[in-house]
This record gives structure tokens, C-alpha cells and sequence, in this order.
């Protein structure tokens, strides 16, 4: 990556794409630790603040899960359960507060979905664990 013209915007978005790339194809399968920050930046040839723009760019799209002192890992994928949406339903997606991803366990990055039943009852959910469906 050195060498080019390119902004640091341009440099840790192509970081994220090629991290991306990798764990699509496998090479960093799910559950286990990306290479450590230094690594990565003698890898791409970039500086510590752009691999750590990268690193945040895929936790926000819910590709990785970080924790100070550690290194990166790749997410599993959970399983998902079907939730019917029942007429008169309203869901709403939005991003979970820190006391509600702590009480519900959402990792970074991932929405929280509200379904609003038409007799008053709310139900949150992990948006990554559920497949919501119309009831017909």
C-alpha cells in the first residue's frame, strides 16, 4: 500500500476491504484472533492509526469484536430463530444503548430490533439473531 497518492481515508478503507477479502475467503475463519495491530501494519505498510481505523471500521459493521488488550477476533455467525411479526406489529431497528447491550449481551456494532406488539408488549432482540417475518 505504500507508495501510492492516497489519503488515509482511502489507506484504512482499503485495510478494512483486504481484512474483509481475507476472512470471506477463510484465511482468518470465525472465532479466531486477527494478526496483532503491529503485525498488521507491517503487513500493509501503514501507520498504527490506520489499521485501528480499519480494525473499527469492520467491529461497526459486526465483522469483528475487539476488546482492549487483545487482539481482533473474527465474529461467529449465530444461528438465527424466525420471529413472526404479528399484524399490527411495528418493528423498529436502532443501535442498543450501553446498558441495553450489556443486559441483552449485543456486541458492538450490532442494531438492537424492538418489536411493538399491538397490545402494548415490547420485545428487544439481537437483530443478528433473529429472521423476522410478516405473519400473512
Amino acid at each position: 500500500m505504500r507508495g501510492r497518492s492516497s489519503g488515509p481515508a482511502v489507506r484504512y478503507r482499503a485495510v478494512a476491504d483486504r481484512l474483509r477479502e481475507q476472512v470471506a475467503t477463510g484465511e482468518y475463519p470465525e472465532g479466531l484472533p486477527l494478526p496483532a495491530e503491529a503485525l498488521l501494519m507491517r503487513e500493509f505498510a501503514v501507520s498504527l492509526m490506520t489499521v485501528r481505523r480499519a480494525l473499527a471500521l469492520l467491529r461497526e459493521e459486526g465483522l469483528i469484536a475487539t476488546q482492549r488488550g487483545r487482539a481482533a477476533r473474527v465474529r461467529a455467525r449465530p444461528k438465527r430463530r424466525r420471529i413472526v411479526l404479528e399484524r399490527g406489529a411495528v418493528l423498529v431497528g436502532r443501535m442498543p444503548s450501553p446498558q441495553e447491550r450489556a443486559r441483552l449481551g449485543i456486541e458492538r456494532g450490532v442494531p438492537l430490533l424492538e418489536i411493538r406488539r399491538a397490545d402494548g408488549g415490547v420485545e428487544q432482540v439481537d437483530a443478528e439473531t433473529v429472521e423476522v417475518v410478516v405473519e400473512e
